[in-house]
């Protein structure tokens, strides 16, 4: 039952710190983030990805699985 108690306060304890220590954004700021930081970052990753996966990718990873 103590293992059960500390794993508790451990999981408490860290959301308390996360909460005290990231900054609570504001709408305006939210948006900001996410068309000049998040979409054009994803899009990078979506283009990186797909050009590994049609050019750089083994052999193997193109094949049907099972035959």
């Amino acid at each position: 039952m103590l293992v059960f108690y500390v794993k508790i306060w451990m999981m408490f304890f860290m959301f308390a710190m996360v909460k005290a220590i990231v900054p609570r954004y504001r709408y305006d700021q939210l948006m900001r983030l996410g068309w000049k930081i998040f979409l054009p970052t994803s899009l990078v990753a979506v283009i990186v990805i797909g050009y590994y996966v049609a050019f750089l990718a083994p052999a193997a990873t193109h094949t049907v699985a099972g035959g």
